[in-house]
């Protein structure tokens, strides 16, 4: 008989991701990261290889914007128009750039989170009405946006919430409470494709998952619990904090 091994501070990690995913909608992946990164290795007693990192990134948020979209469908309607023309085509782009990122240095990959932080601070708070030239051409910068953010997020394992939620808020004019829902939606498309990605190049990240996902459960039930709670005022200013807080701890990492 195999003796199974748990890891309960794995459990952790995954309540404060599924509660940020309900929340807001988003994979948090943006949060397991650092956390996987610089607080398991001392809660824990192991160092986790930036491959499980990734591949736990990508399996964190394609289940918890499941959990997020199943907790968010009934009160906050996704806009499917969106969804189609731009989760797809990031879908296939984080895929592929799932595929292959184990090709790239991991001072690269941080170069990338460091570049999405820096993105997601410029679109939530140098944009405070939507892009005309974006809005009125909806048929080609829906999937072309897509397909940029799409390459990015795949190469560092991300469904990439903390950057496409502020780009549909900010350039494409969605409404908070819409977003949130279309952006869960988003993620579990988006979030499969680096997950698929991840398990054709290496599945040793799968050891950990299962408790991964029984924090989510709960964590993704409290923050959805708590959006639903909030008004869009209050929700949008606690979104425009949480985006603040991520990109500075991004780019904080590729600096030092």
């Amino acid at each position: 008989m195999v003796a199974m091994t748990v890891y309960p501070m794995m459990i952790g990690v995954g309540v404060m991701a599924g509660f940020m995913s309900g929340l807001f909608g988003i994979g948090g992946g943006i949060i397991v990261t650092p956390l996987l990164v610089l607080v398991y290795p001392m809660l824990g007693g192991q160092k986790l290889p930036i491959e499980v990192v990734t591949g736990l990134s990508s399996a964190q948020g394609f289940f918890s914007s499941m959990v997020s979209f199943a907790l968010h469908r009934v009160r906050f309607r996704p806009d499917w128009r969106v969804i189609r023309s731009f989760a797809v085509p990031m879908a296939i782009a984080n895929f592929f750039a799932s595929i292959h990122a184990d090709a790239f240095s991991e001072n690269f990959i941080l170069f990338v989170f460091g570049l999405l932080g820096l993105m997601s601070l410029m679109v939530t708070y140098l944009f405070r009405r939507p892009v005309a030239l974006l809005c009125n051409h909806q048929v080609v910068s829906l999937p072309l946006t897509g397909l940029i953010l799409g390459v990015l997020c795949g190469l560092v394992g991300q469904g990439g919430g903390f950057i496409y939620l502020p780009v549909l808020i900010s350039l494409f004019g969605l409404q908070i409470k819409q977003a949130i829902s279309t952006s869960a939606v988003i993620g579990v498309i988006g979030a499969s494709g680096a997950l698929l990605g991840r398990v054709g190049s290496q599945m040793d990240f799968l050891d950990y998952t299962a408790e991964l996902v029984v924090g989510i459960l709960l964590g993704g039930y409290l923050g959805a619990a708590l959006s639903h709670r909030l008004d869009s005022r209050h929700l949008k200013r606690a979104l425009n904090v949480f985006v603040l807080l991520c990109s500075v701890q991004l780019m904080a990492r590729l600096i030092f």
